[in-house]
């Protein structure tokens, strides 16, 4: 993934990022830079502001303030755990918050209060023994070997594409069915993706070729990929991005028809009609695709640490959201327990 990609998605954050600090008490400013300085990326600097924008309305509320800018810091200390609690239960608008919301929004709340209590700017802490919502395991959702050729199948030849886009679909089946293939067979995140440049395709380096990318929190990193992948990739290359790029300074390596870098959002849309002319379930997004590597990998390998390695996963506990159904483990405990009747 190029620095440049990266640096254009910082930009973006950091302007909304001003405009959500403007917005908010000049407390908050503090904060902030406590999160810059702890290496948080711009994506989750943004969504924590979001959060505490929402607190602080909420606040604003409590202590009877026209407006959050009218807040102070220590408007904090008037705050009981009971409020709090409210908060994060429900919604602005009163509706109650699945348990995944309610942990996001307690785990900023607990965040602030953790900064301003050990700077001493508030003398209360109602949230340090608080725990979170126990959100339950959910289902790993992926595509099974059949569905993954029917969706291959139907960007190759175009099986149930509406005619009156299937001239359109045709001119980028290279692209489509490159991009597809590769979050398949590497497991990157999309946000990854859409970052490669064409210096991130490595055909020189001993063994697999491999992408160069930049994961989450910055790191340098690299997937291999088989030739299978390969070879879709490289007709690409020769047949459809010469049709889409404008000059040879063009580095992205996937792009739109406007000629531009593909974005998050347009390969998710790409992914949907496809899924939806293939009569695979609507509910695949390309995390999904992400969890199919991952399955596939253990499956083929039962290695845990495999998974963890090329997902880039910090702990091994959450690779193993991804070592095969549930019930297949269940069913393999009790074929194992056999041995007991013997």
């Amino acid at each position: 993934m190029s620095r440049e990609y990266r640096n254009e998605v910082d930009e973006k954050n950091n302007v909304k990022i001003n405009e959500l600090i403007n917005s908010m008490p000049e407390f908050i400013e503090d904060y902030y830079d406590s999160l810059v300085v702890n290496g948080s990326s711009t994506n989750t600097i943004k969504s924590y502001l979001y959060e505490v924008n929402v607190f602080l309305r909420f606040v604003a509320t409590i202590v009877k303030k026209k407006s959050i800018t009218d807040l102070e810091v220590t408007d904090l200390d008037k705050v009981t755990l009971t409020k709090i609690n409210k908060f994060v239960a429900s919604s602005e608008s009163g509706a109650t918050l699945a348990d995944t919301a309610k942990r996001r929004r307690l785990s900023v709340v607990k965040s602030i209060y953790k900064f301003y209590f050990k700077i001493g700017a508030i003398t209360t802490n109602p949230v340090i023994d608080k725990e979170g919502a126990k959100v339950k395991e959910k289902e790993v959702i992926k595509l099974n070997e059949h569905q993954v050729r029917t969706l291959l199948d139907c960007i190759q030849n175009q099986n149930g594409v509406k005619e009156h886009s299937k001239a359109y679909s045709e001119k980028l089946i290279y692209r489509d069915l490159a991009i597809i293939m590769v979050l398949l067979g590497t497991g990157m995140r999309v946000s990854e993706l859409v970052g490669l440049n064409i210096s991130d395709y490595d055909l020189t380096t001993p063994g697999q070729p491999c992408f160069h990318i930049i994961r989450k929190g910055e790191d340098e990193d690299y997937v291999y990929f088989v030739d299978a992948v390969k070879n879709v990739v490289d007709d690409y290359l020769e047949f459809t991005r010469p049709l889409l790029v404008d000059s040879e300074e063009k580095n992205a390596l996937f792009l739109s028809t406007q000629r531009k870098r593909m974005g998050v959002s347009s390969i998710e849309k790409m992914l949907k009609k496809y899924c939806k002319a293939a009569g695979l379930p609507s509910n695949i997004s390309p995390h999904k695709l992400r969890a199919t590597f991952a399955t596939t990998v253990y499956k083929n390998t039962n290695n845990i640490y495999a998974v963890k390695d090329a997902l880039h996963h910090s702990s091994i506990e959450t690779s193993k959201h991804y070592i095969g159904d549930k019930d297949e483990r269940k069913q393999e405990a009790a074929i194992a327990a056999a041995s007991l009747f013997s």
